[in-house]
């Protein structure tokens, strides 16, 4: 497949996942070019069809080191939106992004980006029994967020 096709395909996904890690569109642009700047200069041969898949493994780990980075030397967060489609609800989104990291990262890939918790724990080099847990502790997170919203 051409690079081209593949960063035409893919970097909305990419751009997204590093958004919900950074809270920073100019880092988030920074991490999605980086990625791909890898992958052109490796000369990464990757299965065709598991492309998406090894781009958001390495945007996950690229937005990681970042953060390791500026826990360590110190930086300013930016909140920044994340571009969403109409369809969506932005008071959902949100909220989603008031999660924890670990928790809005598997919420994202899972419903946003319709991976299972099997390809989350691939992509998140974490076992799909810990996918499962932070899912079902950001679900009740929501819940409980939606709740104080409605009383």
């Amino acid at each position: 497949m051409d690079i081209t096709q593949i960063y035409m395909e893919n970097k909305n996904s990419v751009y997204r996942l590093a958004l919900t890690y950074l809270h920073s569109q100019t880092e988030a642009e920074d991490v999605c070019h980086d990625v791909f700047i890898k992958m052109i200069e490796r000369k990464i041969s990757i299965f065709p069809g598991k492309e998406k898949s090894w781009l958001l493994t390495v945007t996950a780990n690229e937005c990681k080191n970042r953060l390791r980075f500026w826990k360590r030397h110190g930086h300013e967060e930016l909140t920044d939106g994340i571009p969403v489609k109409e369809t969506e609800s932005m008071d959902m989104l949100e909220m989603v992004m008031s999660l924890s990291v670990k928790e809005r990262t598997v919420i994202f890939l899972y419903y946003y980006e319709g991976y299972t918790a099997e390809e989350i724990a691939g992509i998140l080099k974490i076992t799909a029994s810990a996918v499962r847990s932070r899912m079902e502790r950001a679900r009740k997170h929501l819940k409980s967020k939606l709740e104080g919203e409605l009383s």
